[in-house]
C-alpha cells in the first residue's frame, strides 16, 4: 500500500486538475482507513474541498442562469 503522503498529493492533484467531486471520494475512502490521530489534516481538507465544491456548483448554477 502507498504512503499516506503520497495518497494525499494523489488526491490533491486530484482536485487540483478539477475533479474535486472525485477528490472528495478518494479522501472519504481514507478517511475510512486512518487512524483518528492523522485524520485531522485530512478533515480540513475535506471541508475545504466541499467548499470549493459548492463554490464551483453555485458559479456553474449562475452561468446557466444567465446564459454565460
Amino acid at each position: 500500500m502507498a504512503k499516506l503522503s503520497e495518497l494525499v498529493k494523489q488526491i490533491d492533484q486530484t482536485a487540483k486538475s478539477g475533479e474535486r467531486e472525485k477528490a472528495l471520494r478518494m479522501l472519504e475512502g481514507l478517511l475510512k482507513k486512518v487512524p483518528e490521530a492523522k485524520a485531522k489534516p485530512l478533515l480540513k481538507r475535506r471541508k475545504q474541498y466541499k467548499s470549493e465544491l459548492a463554490t464551483e456548483k453555485r458559479i456553474i448554477a449562475l452561468e446557466k442562469q444567465y446564459s454565460i
